[in-house]
């Protein structure tokens, strides 16, 4: 499991993504070339748990919530890496 900083940090890694830092502390990560509605690729990321959600809505290959968002609290950096990059390329179509 990764912490709050360490996604953040991994996060921060990939060019196409723009971070926002919200008021209550949260952080939420935005590809601006998103060819879908809406723009927000992880949202809700909270100190100091980690948690937050990434923008499932357009993958198949992966469990979403009823709104098209999946939990990354437990997720390790490779499947992170997988998910974002899946997500980026959803977004990109």
């Amino acid at each position: 499991m990764m912490t709050f900083s360490q996604k953040i940090e991994f996060l921060q890694s990939f060019p196409e993504l723009n971070k926002k830092e919200l008021p209550d502390g949260r952080v939420n990560f935005y590809y601006a070339n998103s060819r879908k509605q809406g723009k927000v690729i992880v949202r809700e990321l909270y100190p100091p748990t980690g948690n937050g959600y990434l923008c499932g809505r357009y993958m198949s290959d992966f469990k979403v919530d009823a709104r098209g968002w999946i939990n990354i609290r437990d997720v390790g950096k490779e499947q992170l890496r997988t998910m974002v990059l899946a997500a980026i390329s959803s977004m990109s179509k």
